[in-house]
């Protein structure tokens, strides 16, 4: 008798769902706000704007999504010196793409590209396991301190590194771990993290639409899906140039 299939999503399509939204989201900040700033394109202003603010609401699910996925890639890695190795090594090959599309230069060293963040998140969450694995009384609270210390390095770095998200994003990654058995304690948290982010680092005002990511997140279902492991990691780069070409012969 074949087993039924699980309703909800499965980690596959919660990673489809964070790269079209990501795309679209690129595509606003790469194509269209090369238009925005053509001078040609103001008479048509009111439209263009409208368009960007739209798809750039649209993108904000992308990041909390890669986020749980961050967390959910810690708890069935088989290696995880392997899983940062690769996030490493895909945020020093997208550094380039990164800075093309969103900088403008070869060469940039005013804001890193998303991988760098995973890679500082997924460090903060490894570092939180280990120090406290095996604790009890007053060890678990030495050690818990010593944790959340070597976190907020981390959060640190992201900010003096200028990775996409700085020290937030981080800082989003090891609260949605920490609640992970907890969702409904992490919709509000989220709410606080992006809150900051918005009032307090000059962030935009529509991150807070980056809430309705946790719609999809809370249909997860706990299955992969399908596995197309390098393409999701590939597509990040390649998509970036291929919307620096189409700005170029637009613009």
């Amino acid at each position: 008798m074949e087993e039924k299939k699980l309703r909800g999503l499965s980690g596959s399509t919660l990673k489809w769902i964070a790269v079209i939204t990501m795309a679209i989201d690129h595509f606003a900040a790469v194509v269209l706000l090369g238009r925005l700033y053509s001078e040609r394109a103001w008479g048509a202003g009111i439209w263009s704007r409208q368009c960007y603010w739209d798809l750039r609401i649209i993108g904000r699910l992308a990041f909390p999504i890669y986020c749980f996925l961050i967390c959910e890639g810690y708890r069935h890695t088989r290696s995880l010196r392997g899983y940062l190795l690769r996030l490493l090594g895909f945020a020093l090959l997208s550094e380039l793409p990164f800075d093309l599309a969103f900088q403008r230069a070869w060469f940039d060293l005013s804001a890193q590209n998303v991988f760098f963040t995973l890679a500082l998140g997924l460090s903060a969450i490894a570092l939180w396991e280990t120090l406290r694995r095996d604790r009890e009384g007053e060890a678990l609270v030495r050690s818990s301190i010593a944790a959340a210390l070597a976190c907020a390095v981390l959060c640190a770095a992201g900010e003096l590194l200028h990775t996409d998200y700085g020290s937030m994003g981080v800082l989003l990654i090891l609260v949605m771990w920490l609640l992970r058995d907890q969702p409904l304690w992490r919709i509000p948290a989220a709410a606080a993290i992006f809150a900051s982010m918005a009032l307090f680092f000059r962030s935009s005002w529509v991150e807070l639409f980056a809430l309705a990511a946790f719609i999809p997140i809370g249909l997860y279902n706990g299955t992969r899906g399908r596995q197309m492991k390098y393409l999701f990691y590939v597509f990040y780069p390649v998509h970036l140039l291929l919307l620096c070409g189409v700005r170029y012969f637009l613009f």
